[in-house]
């Protein structure tokens, strides 16, 4: 028994000494395309992940061919250290001085895409604006490994990340380097178009939840919005998302001459949101509690003051036919899902090819939901009324 214990800490010990520590605690840079992440220093051990060209490491240990490494979002693992640059950051990039210096960056232009690697190759994470703020991680190739403050991980191209001093005072200004693109509105109500970048200036126009409008400026944390009715003015940002959408109507008119039709649509819109999650009741009229018909006949008598038929196939029966791709927020979309082909559900139209309505039925009750009309909804729809 004691021979046995003997030839296993031999062996113990001459694993430990193969270890290579030569290069802890040290940067490297993967070099190849795409790189497995295993489970242990060899082939046969399982992969956890991948990290591709470009990625920064910091290796732990080496195990011969191996080196045992961290990767950006905390993971650790082995990689084949054939496919890695196993030296220190800066024989690796270039301006090396300036990534030690500054560990934080802005967003300087009007939007830009994160990718998976340093390179425009590798398939883009997210997009995010000007004026975003970013932790620096490391820099290769004139592409900068950034962490976002949802603690995304990705590259930037380090021509569009500001760095230092510059940097701190740069979203309080009108940004030089903003470039025209598309935003979309992400707040539910009504948002503001004033005539200047803040609430102290009056109101010219409206924007609904899901319209697209160009960007043409940023300060202080404000849009300058062009309208397509050839309005201009000032929005929040923090109700703006960056977006590759093409502009979008209705547009919004002018406070002096307000547009009662989208004055009400934005009514039905956000009344019809702020009823998501309120239990499906088979005969149910609310406010607390609907069916599909008791919901859409709510909000429309309660938004604009429009009394529809209580029931779903009577609805559908009123207003105006919209032909399909022709769809605005407000209109009510009428289905047959019992498979005989005449309208038995009802819902809201509220944009981006989705709907709002009481989903269930008197055997299997759920709540009032979005669903997008692609698939099984796409295919049961039979129709638009607009009133």
């Amino acid at each position: 028994m004691n021979k046995v214990l003997v030839t296993l800490g031999i062996g113990a010990m001459a694993i430990s000494l193969n270890v290579n520590k030569s290069y802890a605690d040290s940067n490297a840079i993967v070099n190849v395309s795409a790189l497995n992440v295993r489970s242990g220093p060899g082939i046969n051990y399982s992969k956890t992940g991948i990290v591709y060209k470009g990625a920064s490491l910091n290796i732990i240990e080496t195990n011969g061919e191996w080196s045992h490494v961290t990767l950006t979002n905390g993971e650790k693992g082995w990689v084949y250290s054939k496919y890695i640059n196993n030296q220190p950051l800066s024989n690796n990039t270039q301006n090396n001085t300036e990534n030690n210096i500054y560990k934080s960056g802005t967003v300087n232009t009007s939007y830009v895409n994160v990718r998976t690697g340093a390179g425009t190759t590798h398939s883009i994470k997210t997009i995010v604006p000007y004026g975003t703020k970013v932790k620096l991680i490391s820099k290769s190739n004139q592409w900068y490994n950034v962490k976002l403050e949802d603690g995304t991980i990705g590259w930037i191209k380090g021509d569009y990340i500001s760095t230092g001093t510059n940097s701190n005072n740069q979203n309080n200004n009108t940004s030089n380097n903003f470039i025209q693109c598309n935003g979309k509105v992400t707040s539910y109500s009504n948002l503001n178009v004033r005539s200047g970048p803040s609430t102290s200036y009056n109101i010219k126009a409206k924007l609904i939840h899901g319209q697209v409008v160009k960007l043409t400026a940023k300060s202080n944390g404000w849009y300058k919005v062009s309208l397509t009715n050839g309005i201009t003015g000032w929005v929040s940002g923090d109700y703006i998302k960056i977006t590759t959408e093409s502009v979008t109507k209705p547009s919004t008119s002018s406070s002096n001459n307000t547009n009662t039709s989208n004055s009400n649509r934005s009514a039905v819109v956000n009344l019809a949101y702020s009823l998501l999650g309120k239990p499906y009741v088979w005969g149910a009229n609310g406010p607390n509690s609907f069916d599909c018909s008791g919901f859409t006949r709510y909000v429309y008598l309660h938004a604009e003051g429009k009394s529809i038929p209580r029931v779903s196939y009577e609805q559908a029966k009123i207003g105006i036919h919209v032909s399909r791709g022709n769809y605005m927020p407000g209109d009510l979309l009428y289905f047959a899902t019992t498979g005989t082909g005449t309208t038995s559900h009802v819902g809201i139209y509220i944009g981006n090819n989705t709907f709002i309505h009481a989903s269930g039925s008197a055997a299997k009750p759920d709540k009032v939901i979005i669903s997008s009309l692609s698939g099984y909804y796409g295919r049961v729809l039979l129709g638009a009324r607009r009133f």
